[in-house]
């Protein structure tokens, strides 16, 4: 059976996997850090998510299911960034409120 010749582009695209999972992925926890996911790594590698996954298997370990206390803060880490994101949005409204009656007001001094 012959195998398959690796290509300059597709050396290129294993070794940019490899460290994505270097810098994303933690071992210990089995999670990816940094909003990475297999999917995410495949769509920037353009390799299968089934190549992704073969190479986080063998290079780094498998997914492992949240501890509750990691659920938790990710929660909270979630809930903070809309918070923010709502508090800039109301911001952003009052601010776009106020310049709208200005311009009303300039119309009667």
């Amino acid at each position: 059976m012959a195998t398959q010749a690796l290509t300059p582009v597709t050396v290129a695209a294993m070794r940019k996997v490899f460290a994505l999972l270097e810098d994303n992925f933690d071992p210990e926890k089995g999670v990816y850090l940094h909003g990475y996911s297999d999917e995410r790594i495949a769509k920037e590698t353009q390799i299968s998510i089934d190549g992704v996954k073969k190479y986080r298997v063998d290079g780094f370990g498998k997914l492992k299911p949240p501890t509750e206390v990691d659920k938790i803060q990710s929660d909270i880490a979630d809930l903070e960034k809309l918070a923010l994101q709502l508090d800039n949005d109301l911001r952003a409204g009052l601010k776009d409120i106020k310049a709208r009656i200005q311009i009303i007001q300039r119309k009667f001094d």
